[in-house]
């Protein structure tokens, strides 16, 4: 039983790795289950469902990697998400968590099923008789994945075991843990073999080149800043996000609120993003993120149920907004009707907190499962580019034109609100130190991407993570060690191979 376990933990089970819900969306097909690899992979088709399977391995119900554990470590850990939920999530919000907890736990084996998943697409496709250039775009789109997973998983607990082959035998899953250094040339060669083999402009739901770029200029700002940081990353992050600007597949939309919800998915300014939909996939990808996030109490949708909501923003977070920025009315329900009909600020609210909903809900829904379970968690979309490339070029050199003309195409888009009317604010920046400039862009980062996934990798990159928390609660028990997370207990029994971050 221990052995089938330690297979098991890093995904390695074949059969579980082809048993997925396709995502009918984009891809009509479903992968066949429970066929032995070595009669499996003979022909395009079958190239196609193991494709399935990898872009599955970032979700393929509500409470998987994408769906939720990530999201419950990057929102609790961060200023962003508060809970008076379950005590898993408490402990997340508090900083009391251990190597034990449960989300931890759960985000390292779905980041490993992924990519053995992956790793099976990698492996298998390149001796099935098929048309070389689908062959390859395939395989640029499962090291795309993996790339992504990959990077995911540096930033979250540092060196981790490097598992670049198909796991199919007991002994392949003890594996140490390789130095950072290793695991981002891994990440930054798996992207740009993605970005040579993937289309501009690809189907819905599937990786692009816009996506690959993106994700690469993310991880050199990243590494900039990190163990393995290298002298050339900063430029590498502002020439990549140059050329995906530069892309006419893409480009910012007029209104912020267009580009979140169902109606708005996989638009011109989203680069990459993970579908939840519960109307096509009852039993599948569907998204808990906008029912999670509702204003508990609050009636915003016919069919509504009272008992919706639980995450809520904290209001450390909520402060940073203006309340003259649009972004806070396209982001929170700050107000509302209760269900006996009682107007409530959201201080009266049952919850007394603001809530995070209306990036994850369609507002044009009435029924129960389209408004709240069919959400997308967008990966990455052009207004971050536009912003790590300030970051980076005021990294570089200081705050000059091209900076500043990045951040305040930011600035003006939210400025310009619906397009019917306008705003004074934000008004443009200028005249500002690299330190002014370098805090300006964190803030801009954090008022223009709220919960969606990147604040606590932004205060964890710029070492800001401890004081911000601090500064909500200074009896927080937060240090330096919560740079990182713990590496699972579980795991370090499975896999006596494996050591544990510093403190933990």
């Amino acid at each position: 039983m221990n052995k089938y376990i330690k297979i098991a933990v890093y995904g390695c089970l074949i059969a579980a790795s082809l048993g997925f819900v396709s995502c009918k969306k984009f891809l009509e097909e479903k992968p066949k289950s429970f066929l032995s690899p070595q009669n499996y992979y003979k022909n395009q088709s079958d190239a196609l469902a193991a494709l399935i399977g990898a872009y599955d391995g970032l979700g393929d119900n509500s409470s998987t990697f994408l769906a939720r554990p990530l999201q419950y470590l990057t929102w609790y850990c961060s200023d962003e998400a508060y809970t008076t939920g379950a005590a898993n999530e408490k402990q997340l919000n508090n900083y009391s968590f251990t190597a034990d907890q449960t989300y931890i736990l759960s985000t390292w084996k779905q980041m490993y099923d992924a990519i053995n998943r992956d790793n099976i697409v990698i492996d298998r496709i390149p001796d099935i008789p098929m048309d070389d250039s689908i062959k390859q775009e395939y395989i640029g789109e499962a090291k795309f994945l993996r790339g992504l997973e990959y990077f995911y998983g540096v930033r979250l607990w540092g060196a981790l075991p490097l598992m670049t082959k198909e796991v199919s035998s007991v002994d392949e899953a003890y594996v140490a843990r390789s130095p950072v250094s290793d695991i981002y040339k891994l990440i930054i060669s798996d992207l740009e073999f993605a970005a040579e083999h993937l289309p501009a402009k690809s189907q819905d739901g599937r990786a692009s080149k816009g996506a690959a770029l993106g994700i690469l200029a993310k991880v050199y700002l990243t590494r900039a800043s990190s163990e393995a940081a290298d002298p050339g990353d900063y430029q590498k992050c502002a020439d990549l996000c140059e050329e995906v600007i530069s892309m006419p597949e893409h480009h910012l939309m007029a209104d912020y609120q267009k580009v979140f919800g169902p109606p708005n998915e996989f638009n011109a300014e989203s680069l990459f993003e993970w579908q939840g939909d519960r109307i096509l996939s009852p039993l599948g990808e569907h998204s808990i993120l906008g029912s999670f996030t509702m204003p508990k109490g609050i009636k915003l949708f016919p069919n509504q149920s009272a008992s919706d909501g639980g995450i809520v923003c904290t209001v450390a977070y909520f402060d940073l907004y203006n309340a003259d920025d649009y972004r806070r009315e396209s982001t929170f329900v700050s107000e509302g009707v209760d269900f006996s009909g009682k107007h409530l600020t959201w201080q009266q609210f049952p919850t007394p907190f603001p809530a995070p909903c209306w990036k994850y809900v369609d507002r044009t829904a009435t029924d129960r499962a389209a408004f709240e379970f069919c959400g997308n968690f967008i990966v990455l979309r052009l207004a971050d580019v536009y912003l790590m490339r300030a970051e980076a070029l005021n990294e570089i050199d200081g705050p000059g034109p091209e900076a500043y003309s990045m951040i305040n195409a930011i600035r003006a888009r939210a400025r310009n609100r619906d397009g019917s009317s306008s705003s004074s604010y934000p008004g443009d920046l200028a005249g500002l130190t690299q330190d002014q400039f370098r805090d300006s862009v964190l803030h801009e980062r954090a008022v223009e991407l709220g919960f969606e996934g990147k604040r606590w990798f932004d205060l964890v990159r710029t070492k800001r993570l401890v004081q911000t928390i601090k500064a909500i609660n200074p009896d927080y028990p937060v240090s330096d060690k919560n740079l990182l997370f713990p590496v699972p207990r579980q795991e370090m029994i499975l896999n006596d191979q494996l050591t544990q971050n510093p403190g933990w």
